[in-house]
């Protein structure tokens, strides 16, 4: 399980999610899954043919925290998955904000 890449506390996520339609959280047992679809004008105008995107953060439950080890975008081009191992991944910059 991982314990270093970008992580956030659990109960603020979930505060986070229960206040932004955009996002969803799945939980089973100790894996997660955060799903985001945009659905903004400066994101619309960036998706692929127009379609819509789906982005969805893998993590694991640790101590309080959930630690996000992927993060995948499913768009008309596909399937795209990069892993996350450092704590600071830009990728994952919006988790300071919450």
């Amino acid at each position: 399980m991982p314990d270093m890449g970008p992580s956030v506390e659990i109960d603020r996520l979930r505060d986070y999610i229960d206040s932004n339609s955009s996002y969803s959280l799945e939980e089973n047992g100790e894996k997660v899954e955060v799903h985001f679809s945009p659905n903004f004008p400066e994101a619309r105008a960036h998706m692929p043919d127009n379609e819509p995107v789906e982005h969805v953060m893998y993590g694991d439950k640790k101590d309080g925290k959930i630690y996000f080890y992927r993060f995948t975008t499913f768009s008309s081009f596909g399937e795209t998955s990069m892993d996350l191992e450092d704590e600071d991944d830009a990728v994952m910059e919006w988790l300071k904000y919450i």
